[in-house]
């Protein structure tokens, strides 16, 4: 049996408080404002609702048999990689083999981001469609999922890359090894222009401009 060594008493431990701990479990005001920040999160995602269901009466019939787009889905959560975040689905339609959802996800110290998701007997199609328009205007502040998932939303490499950056043939590729195909924009809540965003008309855009992909 071997012979233990006592601990040192000056040497700092895992559990010790260091300074920035001692700062931050002082700190309480960001706790005391989180309900009333997500609830303005959740009016705004009502509002793009609304519109949404308003905007898609026109378009019904091209889009996959069973899609939603009257009810949609708010959804709430404490943890994706640390942080909260709300997210609106409208239209929506998953089953076991198809995907066809516009997905607005506000994710608390990172973005709004607007997201166009795609999985199915259409999918060769939504690809060759997103190649053809993949360098026009409105799709250059536009990224595309390169994770094997399309619930990662952290924008980095190699998670992410901006749509138009991709030939041809890498675009397709990709999105033939992952199964499906999630486009993105995001508006960074660090940007000084965020407090004055217009989440409807940003949201609304994104659908417009995603159109010739989606319902080509």
């Amino acid at each position: 049996m071997g012979i233990e060594k006592p601990e040192n008493p000056s040497q700092p431990s895992s559990v010790d408080w260091d300074t920035k701990d001692l700062e931050l479990i002082n700190h309480v005001e960001v706790f005391q404002h989180k309900p009333a920040i997500l609830k303005k999160v959740e009016n705004r995602l009502l509002k793009l609702k609304q519109e949404m269901a308003g905007e898609l009466v026109s378009c019904a019939s091209q889009l996959p048999s069973g899609t939603d787009i009257e009810k949609g889905q708010i959804a709430r959560g404490e943890n994706h990689n640390g942080f909260p975040f709300l997210s609106l689905d409208i239209p929506q339609n998953f089953s076991k083999t198809t995907m066809f959802t516009f997905r607005t996800l506000f994710w608390w110290g990172h973005y709004l981001g607007f997201s166009l998701i795609l999985k199915g007997d259409k999918l060769n199609t939504y690809s060759q469609l997103l190649s053809s328009v993949r360098n026009e205007p409105s799709f250059q502040n536009i990224f595309i999922s390169l994770a094997p998932t399309p619930w990662e939303w952290r924008l980095e490499d190699p998670f992410f890359a901006p749509v138009s950056n991709l030939s041809e043939q890498e675009l397709s590729d990709n999105i033939n090894v992952s199964g499906y195909i999630k486009i993105l924009r995001v508006y960074a809540i660090a940007d000084e222009s965020f407090k004055d965003l217009d989440w409807t008309k940003a949201g609304i855009g994104f659908w417009k401009d995603m159109t010739p992909v989606s319902l080509g």
